[in-house]
């Protein structure tokens, strides 16, 4: 931890600070925050804290995360791939069930894994600069059911399949019209817009949140995690 800020490293580039019970967890890796299985376990990690009331979850400036590390996943083959997935979705469900408002504060580009980090929160702050959209199939790869799941809970359902099927990028404006995201404010100001909004969601009362966030996603969830490792499996079946 540095004492001087109370930051603490909680895994590789993920850092977290608790400042009035609102937790701030920061990915950034000096450029362009790609995720491997270690900053999904991090990201899971940061959860354990049990100061925090709320939770923010926030990138490096100008983005959020480009997605997975497509050369990390070359370089590891199905196995790894498969391993990398496992983690994504357990890392997603965990942050979608956290029973504590959860607020994703996208400073910029939030593509592929990024939106899905976003749609995972309860609530979204977006910047104008950045880029949004599940793009998987533009890359030949079809989405997981922990991505359809957030997508099917977040997205217009008149906007669902014309943007999942073409893997559409769009961007910030629309990515809040059309359910990625939920607010959209100058790049400067979304950290404290989504630290505010954590503090007033921290004010309702914690029982009746957890317990109204657990009727709507834990079903979903559940079923997500128990199918978990057979679905990476066919998603990667065809991989070498």
């Amino acid at each position: 931890m540095d004492a001087a800020t109370g930051t603490r490293e909680v895994g590789e580039a993920v850092t977290s600070r608790v400042a009035d019970g609102v937790l701030t967890v920061t990915l950034d890796d000096g450029d362009k925050n790609v995720l491997t299985p270690e900053r999904f376990e991090a990201l899971v990690a940061a959860l354990d804290e049990p100061a925090a009331t709320a939770i923010v979850l926030t990138g490096r400036p100008g983005i959020l995360t480009a997605g997975l590390d497509v050369k990390w996943m070359a370089a590891n083959g199905r196995e790894g791939v498969h391993r990398l997935l496992v983690r994504f979705g357990e890392c997603l469900m965990g942050w979608w069930t956290d029973p504590r408002p959860t607020v994703c504060a996208a400073p910029g580009h939030a593509i592929a894994a990024g939106s899905m980090l976003a749609m995972a929160c309860d609530h979204a702050v977006a910047a104008p600069e950045g880029y949004w959209g599940l793009t998987e199939t533009r890359i030949d790869f079809e989405i997981p059911e922990f991505g359809l799941a957030l997508a099917r809970a977040n997205l217009r359902r008149d906007r669902l399949e014309d943007l999942l099927l073409p893997g559409e990028r769009v961007e910030a404006a629309t990515a809040v019209d059309c359910g990625f995201a939920d607010v959209l404010v100058p790049a400067d100001e979304v950290l404290g817009a989504a630290t505010t909004r954590a503090r007033e969601l921290a004010e309702l009362p914690a029982r009746a949140y957890a317990g109204t966030k657990q009727r709507l996603r834990g079903r979903d969830a559940r079923a997500v995690l128990d199918g978990l490792h057979d679905d990476v499996a066919a998603l990667t079946a065809h991989l070498p």
